[in-house]
């Protein structure tokens, strides 16, 4: 038993020490906290956020995304990277885009292959590629739960992760310390094809106590 603690403290003070040195969630879709699979998989997103400005002559501000992810797992740890390439459109101004590279990694503290029901930790962070003066960065820290549900040709696996972000080097108005939620479901079919949606109370691309709130459909493939 003691055994087990020590290497599952020693892989998630791993994991946490390489989110913090690679570079938690990039701008525009929803942070996944659905759980770590075993071996290689990749995959494709499509976000689409918005905050609302009730009122505004211009309507509301959104943004429309594409990400691509690549994830290593290997026992009770999982590591994620991720390049998102974002547009938005604010009620007022011109157009903006930018593109966000980030790494997650997970550790799974409850659960396994023969148990449905999954409990994990995730730590990350994410940075705001070129452009001109500062590049702003979020730090995350969270817990997820997941809950697998077999079926004769598919796996549906509903999922839920609430955590806590930093911002660090951007406007910020008040606490640079904030809540947030993503939530989503995984469909998982036998040829290691998965259809996911997501859905996160802030895509990163809000300043100050402005909430940019969206959602995610994607797909992943993971090598057997």
């Amino acid at each position: 038993m003691t055994t087990n603690l020590c290497r599952r403290l020693t892989f998630a003070l791993a994991g946490l020490a390489l989110a913090s040195r690679l570079g938690a969630q990039v701008a525009g879709v929803p942070i996944r906290n659905g759980g770590v699979g075993q071996g290689i998989s990749v995959g494709v997103d499509f976000g689409a956020g918005r905050i609302d400005r009730p009122g505004a002559s211009g309507g509301d501000d959104v943004s429309r995304a594409i990400a691509g992810s690549a994830t290593l797992g290997f026992g009770p740890l999982g590591v994620t990277g991720t390049v998102s390439r974002m547009s938005i459109n604010p009620a007022t101004g011109p157009d903006r885009h930018q593109t966000t590279a980030g790494i997650t990694a997970d550790l799974v503290t409850f659960g396994g292959p023969l148990v449905p029901f999954r409990l994990l930790w995730q730590g990350g962070y994410a940075r705001r590629l070129g452009g001109d003066g500062p590049r702003p960065w979020r730090a995350t820290i969270g817990i997820g739960a997941s809950l697998t549900i077999p079926t004769v040709i598919l796996s549906i696996k509903p999922w839920l992760g609430p955590r806590l972000e930093y911002r660090g080097d951007q406007p910020a108005t008040g606490s640079r310390l904030w809540p947030a939620l993503a939530a989503g479901v995984d469909v998982g079919l036998i040829n290691g094809v998965s259809l996911r949606v997501g859905y996160d109370n802030r895509l990163g691309w809000d300043e100050g106590t402005e909430r940019a709130a969206g959602i995610s459909v994607g797909v992943s493939y993971h090598f057997r």
